[in-house]
């Protein structure tokens, strides 16, 4: 048996599954889009914003840099450890690293590269994504929904104080997550349910035409209830 053909089966074989979970997060989360999403990818700021507002944005696009440069450093050394360790069992196994031939050599290396590279495009496009669509919501929002997302922001964990979990604008309910954007009409929504997860967070479920789950600080839940109650008083949400 050939032991450097034993290795490319093993490292196909390791990295097969990697890479079609990437595919699939690549797919639901860039490719994919619901019609709020699909306004947020073809919107090109046509208003100016008053003063606080646009101080706030600032203040996004601010976050938005640290958050990518932060994503750049952490997923190079990523990359930097991975090819390491690639090579270090490559030569472990062969004895000789430069015994393996070059185009081989490449193709193992590639597969870090793309995996890495796959990663920080998607987490850099959902910080993208998100502070281009709080851009277009403080366009069009009421003066009483921006002081709202004023007062939300209040009780917000340091590294979400200007990426929220969800956002009123128009009597609509927009909620951030990883893998989405959803615009829901609090209107419509008949319960809510929570469960208590680690770090004092709740894991919130909300009904209306279907089922919608997000992630909430405690102190946020809080805001969440009354902007449904306002729209709909008769919602049954647990306190």
């Amino acid at each position: 048996n050939n032991p450097m053909m034993n290795i490319d089966i093993f490292l196909l074989i390791s990295f097969l599954l990697p890479f079609v979970m990437m595919g699939g997060l690549f797919y639901f989360i860039v490719v994919r889009k619901n019609n709020f999403e699909e306004r947020v990818a073809h919107y090109i700021p046509y208003h100016s914003l008053d003063s606080e507002r646009r101080q706030y944005i600032e203040k996004v696009e601010k976050y938005k840099r640290y958050i990518c440069i932060g994503l750049k450093v952490f997923f190079s050394f990523s990359l930097i450890l991975s090819v390491s360790l690639l090579l270090f069992a490559i030569n472990s196994k062969q004895g000789s690293a430069p015994e393996i031939m070059p185009q081989r050599l490449l193709t193992l290396i590639s597969i870090p590269v793309v995996f890495t590279f796959l990663l920080y495009y998607i987490f850099s496009y959902v910080v993208r994504k998100n502070a281009k669509a709080q851009r277009l919501l403080l366009e069009e929002m009421e003066k009483s929904d921006f002081q709202h997302l004023l007062e939300v922001q209040k009780n917000l964990p340091l590294l979400r104080k200007y990426f929220p979990f969800f956002i009123v604008s128009k009597e609509k309910l927009y909620f951030f997550t990883f893998f989405t954007i959803r615009e829901l009409d609090p209107k419509r929504i008949v319960k809510v349910r929570w469960w208590r997860s680690k770090g004092g967070n709740r894991t919130v479920f909300i009904k209306h035409s279907g089922w919608s789950v997000i992630g909430l600080p405690q102190m946020v839940y809080g805001h969440l209830q009354t902007s449904i109650r306002k729209y709909n008083p008769k919602a049954d949400i647990e306190p």
